[in-house]
């Protein structure tokens, strides 16, 4: 459901496979996350969000795993952001020196999220606190204590906004992974989602790992968009994400697998019949992290119980190029 912002410049049970040959191009420095002109914008250049568009039940033919998900108020005063409180478990700080993956070796990318500050050799900051839809700053994005934090505010303007970074990497199929978590509060959705190079979006589709826009944390959802016409397909997906959960997705040619923790949660495959509309994208895509601002569609607003600040927190990304041997 939720589109990102452009910026300059965002399961498998298989024999274990050694590194191989990557297929698909791996680009340093274009792709920008669409817009909702749908046109991508030069490095250092604001940039407007993109739509989200009205979620539907995905039809029976790709919905292998479904379950039940989660909306207005006038915003807070301006806050002073709380520190980033420590990361606990996990990799946090070994994701880059991780052994390789079985069966999808070592990552083009992994990032820790460590230091003082975002690598912007890997990442494209988004900024564009002008615009109305889904506003997001430079200074709403921080790293610290081994974590990526992107926080909502209302800023010194009086504007409501937030932060998200975006992948200088595009793959066209591969393996993105993601532990996150997200504090609770209305008006903010914490989102982790692939797309297109081509800036065409929805006609060369996205690929959303996860959106939470329950104000609790307790439901996400996953999401696949293709087509001109925006068709939307979708698996809500229950957890506390005030806690740490790895997110990921594989994707393929004949199929689309969304995880957390490791376990499958939804499959979408190529279908074999003529009958069938395909949903599986081709062109290459790149990771995006968000927190998408509220006040828009499964997005509800800040309210009296939203506190000053609200933030998602990002531990570690891996990336992966699919091996030739998978395609």
């Amino acid at each position: 459901m939720r589109r990102s912002v452009r910026p300059p410049g965002r399961r498998l049970s298989l024999v274990l496979l050694l590194l191989v040959a990557a297929c698909g191009p791996v680009s340093l420095g274009s792709g920008g996350h669409g817009g909702t002109d749908g046109g991508s914008v030069g490095p250092g250049a604001s940039a407007p969000p993109a739509p989200s568009a009205p979620t539907m039940s995905a039809p029976k033919s790709h919905n292998e795993t479904t379950t039940p998900s989660a909306g207005s108020a006038s915003p807070s005063p301006v806050p002073v952001p709380a520190p980033a409180p420590a990361v606990t478990a996990g990799t946090a700080d070994t994701a880059a020196t991780d052994p390789p993956n079985p069966i999808w070796g070592t990552p083009v990318l992994a990032d820790s999220f460590n230091g003082t500050a975002l690598d912007t050799k890997r990442w494209v900051i988004y900024d564009s606190p002008q615009v109305k839809l889904m506003p997001r700053s430079s200074a709403n994005v921080a790293v610290s204590a081994g974590a990526l934090r992107l926080t909502g505010w209302i800023d010194s303007a009086g504007r409501d906004v937030s932060g998200g970074v975006a992948s200088r990497i595009n793959l066209q199929y591969g393996r993105w992974e993601a532990r996150v978590r997200a504090e609770r509060g209305s008006g903010y959705s914490a989102v982790v989602l692939l797309w297109p190079q081509s800036e065409k979006w929805p006609t060369d589709g996205e690929i959303d790992v996860v959106e939470v826009p329950d104000p609790e944390r307790q439901v996400g959802g996953n999401f696949l968009h293709l087509g001109s016409d925006n068709r939307q397909i979708e698996n809500k997906v229950h957890a506390d994400f005030t806690q740490w959960h790895t997110v990921g997705v594989e994707w393929l040619p004949n199929r689309i697998t969304y995880y957390l923790d490791g376990k499958v949660v939804w499959t979408v495959t190529r279908p074999t019949s003529s009958g069938e509309r395909n949903m599986i994208p081709s062109k290459p895509m790149h990771m995006t992290l968000q927190h998408d601002r509220g006040c828009f569609q499964l997005i509800p607003c800040r309210n009296a119980q939203t506190p000053p600040t609200v933030s998602m927190y990002v531990d570690w990304i891996k990336i992966y190029r699919a091996p030739s041997t998978m395609l």
